[in-house]
Protein backbone atom coordinates (compact mmCIF):
# COMPACT_ATOMS: atom_id res chain seq x y z
CA UNK A 1 0.00 0.00 0.00
CA UNK A 2 1.41 3.39 -1.02
CA UNK A 3 1.90 5.95 1.72
CA UNK A 4 3.07 8.57 -0.79
CA UNK A 5 1.95 8.92 -4.42
CA UNK A 6 3.08 11.49 -6.97
CA UNK A 7 1.19 11.86 -10.23
CA UNK A 8 2.44 13.93 -13.19
CA UNK A 9 4.29 16.33 -10.87
CA UNK A 10 5.90 19.32 -12.58
CA UNK A 11 7.86 22.25 -11.18
CA UNK A 12 8.91 25.23 -13.27
CA UNK A 13 10.92 28.23 -12.18
CA UNK A 14 9.81 30.86 -14.63
CA UNK A 15 10.01 29.24 -18.05
CA UNK A 16 12.60 26.69 -16.88
CA UNK A 17 11.25 23.19 -16.14
CA UNK A 18 13.04 21.46 -13.25
CA UNK A 19 10.69 18.56 -12.45
CA UNK A 20 9.13 17.11 -15.58
CA UNK A 21 6.12 14.90 -14.97
CA UNK A 22 7.15 12.57 -12.15
CA UNK A 23 5.02 9.56 -11.23
CA UNK A 24 6.23 7.81 -8.09
CA UNK A 25 4.79 5.52 -5.41
CA UNK A 26 6.49 4.90 -2.07
CA UNK A 27 5.16 1.91 -0.17
CA UNK A 28 4.34 2.07 3.52
CA UNK A 29 7.28 0.85 5.62
CA UNK A 30 9.82 0.75 2.79
CA UNK A 31 13.20 2.45 2.59
CA UNK A 32 13.27 4.29 -0.72
CA UNK A 33 16.35 6.06 -2.09
CA UNK A 34 16.30 8.78 -4.74
CA UNK A 35 19.58 9.08 -6.62
CA UNK A 36 20.77 10.96 -9.67
CA UNK A 37 23.53 13.20 -11.02
CA UNK A 38 24.02 16.72 -9.66
CA UNK A 39 21.30 19.02 -10.93
CA UNK A 40 18.82 16.20 -11.47
CA UNK A 41 16.19 17.87 -9.26
CA UNK A 42 16.44 15.69 -6.15
CA UNK A 43 16.32 18.51 -3.59
CA UNK A 44 13.58 20.27 -5.56
CA UNK A 45 11.54 17.09 -5.40
CA UNK A 46 12.03 16.94 -1.63
CA UNK A 47 10.90 20.57 -1.37
CA UNK A 48 7.73 19.80 -3.34
CA UNK A 49 6.81 16.82 -1.17
CA UNK A 50 7.49 18.62 2.12
CA UNK A 51 5.72 21.84 1.10
CA UNK A 52 8.63 24.23 0.79
CA UNK A 53 7.76 24.67 -2.90
CA UNK A 54 4.37 24.52 -4.58
CA UNK A 55 3.90 22.31 -7.62
CA UNK A 56 3.33 23.82 -11.06
CA UNK A 57 1.19 20.87 -12.11
CA UNK A 58 0.20 17.45 -10.79
CA UNK A 59 -0.72 15.96 -7.43
CA UNK A 60 1.00 14.59 -4.33
CA UNK A 61 -0.94 12.37 -1.94
CA UNK A 62 0.24 11.38 1.54
CA UNK A 63 -1.81 8.69 3.28
CA UNK A 64 -4.50 9.28 0.66
CA UNK A 65 -4.73 13.03 1.32
CA UNK A 66 -3.72 15.61 -1.27
CA UNK A 67 -0.83 17.68 0.11
CA UNK A 68 0.49 19.56 -2.92
CA UNK A 69 0.79 23.28 -2.13
CA UNK A 70 0.01 22.83 1.58
CA UNK A 71 2.19 24.64 4.10
CA UNK A 72 5.16 22.68 5.53
CA UNK A 73 3.74 22.71 9.07
CA UNK A 74 0.43 21.30 7.82
CA UNK A 75 2.23 18.43 6.07
CA UNK A 76 4.41 17.80 9.12
CA UNK A 77 1.33 17.49 11.33
CA UNK A 78 -0.01 14.80 9.03
CA UNK A 79 3.06 12.68 9.86
CA UNK A 80 5.82 13.64 7.41
CA UNK A 81 9.16 15.04 8.58
CA UNK A 82 12.35 15.85 6.71
CA UNK A 83 15.96 16.87 7.20
CA UNK A 84 17.92 19.31 5.07
CA UNK A 85 21.40 19.23 3.57
CA UNK A 86 22.29 21.93 6.10
CA UNK A 87 21.47 20.90 9.67
CA UNK A 88 18.21 22.48 10.81
CA UNK A 89 18.06 22.68 14.63
CA UNK A 90 17.64 25.35 17.31
CA UNK A 91 21.33 26.02 18.05
CA UNK A 92 20.77 28.15 21.18
CA UNK A 93 18.51 25.60 22.84
CA UNK A 94 20.01 22.52 24.42
CA UNK A 95 19.39 19.00 23.15
CA UNK A 96 16.61 18.34 25.66
CA UNK A 97 14.77 21.53 24.69
CA UNK A 98 15.08 20.79 20.97
CA UNK A 99 13.50 17.36 21.39
CA UNK A 100 10.84 18.59 23.79
CA UNK A 101 9.78 21.34 21.39
CA UNK A 102 9.38 18.75 18.64
CA UNK A 103 7.19 16.61 20.91
CA UNK A 104 4.71 19.33 21.85
CA UNK A 105 2.30 18.94 18.95
CA UNK A 106 2.46 15.15 18.65
CA UNK A 107 1.93 14.79 22.40
CA UNK A 108 -1.19 16.95 22.32
CA UNK A 109 0.10 20.17 23.90
CA UNK A 110 -0.44 22.25 20.75
CA UNK A 111 -1.19 25.85 21.84
CA UNK A 112 -1.27 25.31 25.61
CA UNK A 113 1.14 28.15 26.28
CA UNK A 114 0.09 28.52 29.92
CA UNK A 115 1.53 25.14 30.94
CA UNK A 116 4.97 25.06 32.57
CA UNK A 117 6.84 22.44 30.59
CA UNK A 118 9.26 21.54 33.37
CA UNK A 119 6.25 20.25 35.34
CA UNK A 120 4.98 17.98 32.55
CA UNK A 121 6.31 14.63 33.75
CA UNK A 122 5.04 12.54 30.83
CA UNK A 123 6.41 15.00 28.27
CA UNK A 124 9.83 15.14 29.91
CA UNK A 125 10.03 11.36 30.23
CA UNK A 126 9.22 11.03 26.54
CA UNK A 127 11.92 13.58 25.75
CA UNK A 128 14.47 11.51 27.67
CA UNK A 129 13.40 8.39 25.78
CA UNK A 130 13.97 10.03 22.38
CA UNK A 131 17.36 11.37 23.50
CA UNK A 132 18.34 7.86 24.56
CA UNK A 133 17.24 6.53 21.16
CA UNK A 134 19.66 8.85 19.38
CA UNK A 135 22.49 8.25 21.85
CA UNK A 136 22.83 11.80 23.18
CA UNK A 137 22.09 11.18 26.86
CA UNK A 138 25.46 12.63 27.90
CA UNK A 139 24.81 15.74 25.81
CA UNK A 140 21.20 16.33 26.86
CA UNK A 141 21.88 19.77 28.33
CA UNK A 142 24.54 20.92 25.85
CA UNK A 143 23.60 23.81 23.55
CA UNK A 144 22.72 22.14 20.25
CA UNK A 145 24.95 24.56 18.35
CA UNK A 146 28.01 23.29 20.25
CA UNK A 147 27.52 19.63 19.35
CA UNK A 148 29.83 17.93 16.89
CA UNK A 149 28.45 17.80 13.35
CA UNK A 150 27.49 14.10 13.47
CA UNK A 151 25.73 14.68 16.81
CA UNK A 152 23.76 17.55 15.31
CA UNK A 153 22.61 15.26 12.52
CA UNK A 154 21.58 12.69 15.15
CA UNK A 155 19.63 15.40 16.94
CA UNK A 156 17.89 16.29 13.70
CA UNK A 157 16.83 12.65 13.38
CA UNK A 158 15.54 12.77 16.93
CA UNK A 159 13.48 15.87 16.12
CA UNK A 160 11.91 14.04 13.18
CA UNK A 161 11.01 11.07 15.36
CA UNK A 162 9.71 13.30 18.16
CA UNK A 163 7.34 15.02 15.75
CA UNK A 164 5.47 11.72 15.39
CA UNK A 165 6.47 11.25 11.75
CA UNK A 166 5.41 8.10 9.94
CA UNK A 167 7.44 9.08 6.87
CA UNK A 168 10.95 10.49 7.35
CA UNK A 169 12.79 12.19 4.48
CA UNK A 170 16.56 12.55 4.77
CA UNK A 171 18.52 14.78 2.39
CA UNK A 172 22.14 13.57 2.23
CA UNK A 173 22.17 12.34 5.85
CA UNK A 174 25.89 11.37 5.94
CA UNK A 175 27.34 14.21 3.85
CA UNK A 176 30.46 15.66 5.47
CA UNK A 177 30.98 12.75 7.85
CA UNK A 178 34.04 10.57 8.28
CA UNK A 179 33.79 6.87 7.44
CA UNK A 180 33.25 5.86 11.07
CA UNK A 181 30.71 8.66 11.63
CA UNK A 182 28.83 7.57 8.50
CA UNK A 183 28.72 3.96 9.73
CA UNK A 184 27.27 5.10 13.05
CA UNK A 185 24.78 7.34 11.27
CA UNK A 186 23.57 4.48 9.07
CA UNK A 187 23.08 2.27 12.14
CA UNK A 188 21.11 5.07 13.80
CA UNK A 189 18.98 5.66 10.70
CA UNK A 190 18.20 1.95 10.53
CA UNK A 191 17.15 1.94 14.20
CA UNK A 192 15.20 5.20 14.12
CA UNK A 193 13.24 4.31 10.98
CA UNK A 194 12.32 0.75 12.00
CA UNK A 195 8.59 0.40 11.34
CA UNK A 196 8.48 3.76 9.54
CA UNK A 197 8.83 4.79 5.91
CA UNK A 198 12.12 6.33 4.81
CA UNK A 199 12.89 8.38 1.69
CA UNK A 200 16.47 9.53 1.31
CA UNK A 201 18.67 11.37 -1.12
CA UNK A 202 22.26 10.20 -0.81
CA UNK A 203 25.33 10.30 -3.07
CA UNK A 204 27.23 7.52 -1.29
CA UNK A 205 26.14 4.50 -3.31
CA UNK A 206 27.42 1.99 -0.75
CA UNK A 207 24.99 3.45 1.78
CA UNK A 208 22.17 3.60 -0.75
CA UNK A 209 22.56 -0.07 -1.71
CA UNK A 210 22.92 -1.05 1.95
CA UNK A 211 19.81 0.76 3.21
CA UNK A 212 17.32 0.94 0.35
CA UNK A 213 14.59 -1.55 -0.45
CA UNK A 214 13.96 0.26 -3.73
CA UNK A 215 15.76 3.00 -5.63
CA UNK A 216 14.41 5.65 -7.99
CA UNK A 217 16.83 7.31 -10.42
CA UNK A 218 16.14 10.95 -11.26
CA UNK A 219 17.73 12.52 -14.35
CA UNK A 220 16.90 16.03 -15.59
CA UNK A 221 13.71 16.08 -13.57
CA UNK A 222 12.40 12.70 -14.72
CA UNK A 223 12.40 9.29 -13.05
CA UNK A 224 14.10 6.97 -15.52
CA UNK A 225 13.98 3.83 -13.35
CA UNK A 226 12.53 2.54 -10.08
CA UNK A 227 13.54 -0.93 -8.96
CA UNK A 228 15.26 -3.03 -6.31
CA UNK A 229 18.98 -2.27 -5.81
CA UNK A 230 20.37 -5.24 -7.74
CA UNK A 231 18.34 -4.33 -10.83
CA UNK A 232 19.27 -0.65 -10.62
CA UNK A 233 22.95 -1.59 -10.40
CA UNK A 234 22.76 -3.38 -13.75
CA UNK A 235 20.40 -0.96 -15.52
CA UNK A 236 22.01 0.39 -18.71
CA UNK A 237 20.03 3.65 -18.62
CA UNK A 238 21.27 4.31 -15.09
CA UNK A 239 24.86 3.55 -16.11
CA UNK A 240 24.53 5.93 -19.02
CA UNK A 241 23.12 8.69 -16.80
CA UNK A 242 26.02 8.44 -14.37
CA UNK A 243 28.90 7.61 -16.71
CA UNK A 244 27.82 9.15 -20.00
CA UNK A 245 27.90 5.85 -21.82
CA UNK A 246 26.39 2.40 -21.59
CA UNK A 247 28.74 0.01 -19.82
CA UNK A 248 28.97 -3.37 -21.54
CA UNK A 249 29.41 -6.68 -19.75
CA UNK A 250 32.72 -7.31 -21.51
Amino acid sequence: MSILSLRNVHKNFGITPIIRGIDLDVEEGEKHAIIGPNGAGKSTLFHLISGRYGVSEGSIAFKGQQIQNKQPYEINRLGLARSFQVTNIFPRLNVFENIRCALLWSEGYKYSFWQLLDRQKRLNEKTEQVIAQIGLEKRAFYPAGELAYAQQRALELGIAVASGAELIMLDEPVAGMSHSEAENAVALIRKITAGKTLIMVEHDMSIVFDLADRISVLVYGEVIATDVPENIRGNSRVQEAYLGEVVSDA
